[in-house]
């Protein structure tokens, strides 16, 4: 072939495969942060394969990008494994998790604007419409939730300017919250979410970071120590 010429690229094919393989990345990653593929579970091509109905080539990539997500890990030449959990890991997570938060919402109270603050508002509104749906016994709600838990944390943070540390944040995020969808239930947490919630979103709104930052302490802790005494670890 000519130093000049390059070879013919189906562009579609290029855009399907990289669909199929984002796909893949979205099942898997949520079903290991559910614990439907457990920790420590090996995750073999053929078996995965077979399970989802996924191509190999997809499968791989997605794995990949697991592992770069700390959700996989890779044992060389024996392929995949879900990441083992263990008390002493979400004890560091839960660590990183305060100190992370603090600094983007130190920063994003600084630069929140009217629409930061009407977002955050938002955001806590559609969360706590879909807890009094659980709290009336609607288990199809729970999926729900943990999207808008997620949508709500992210709101708080969503004004600072640090695309690095969001980055990080989110990563930490991510593996943490796998801990508590794995060991808790939404309806099994005997306290008060909704209430520490919206004590978080005031002083939120007020740029009161003094009283902002025990908040989120006590928030996380309270999830660590029920994690601790569940019995899943």
């Amino acid at each position: 072939m000519n130093k000049l010429e390059r070879p013919i690229v189906d562009v579609e094919d290029e855009n399907e495969g990289s669909s199929q393989a984002v796909a893949a990345w979205q099942i898997l990653r949520e079903d290991i942060l559910s614990g439907e593929l457990a920790p420590q579970t090996r995750l073999r091509i053929g078996m995965l394969n077979r399970k989802y109905k996924i191509g190999p080539s997809p499968l791989r990539e997605a794995l990949s990008r697991l592992v770069s997500d700390n959700l996989v890990v890779s044992l060389d030449r024996r392929g995949f494994m879900v990441v083992p959990m263990s008390l002493a890991d979400f004890r560091d997570l839960t660590d990183m998790r305060k100190m992370l938060e603090k600094q983007a919402l130190e920063q994003s109270l600084k630069h929140g604007d009217e629409k930061w603050e009407a977002a955050l508002v938002a955001a806590l509104y559609r969360l706590e419409r879909v807890q009094e749906r659980i709290d009336r016994g609607d288990a199809t709600a729970i999926t729900e939730w943990e999207a808008l838990n997620k949508a709500y944390h992210d709101a708080l943070v969503s004004a600072c300017p640090s695309s690095w540390l969001l980055r990080l944040r989110e990563q930490v995020y991510v593996c943490a919250e796998r801990y508590r969808r794995i060991c808790l239930s939404t309806k099994s947490v005997e306290r008060n979410v909704k209430q520490e919630h919206d004590q978080i979103r005031t002083a939120a709104l007020r740029r009161d970071m003094q009283a902002l930052a025990p908040l989120i302490d006590q928030h996380l802790e309270r999830t660590f120590k029920k994690v601790a005494t569940s019995g899943r670890l």
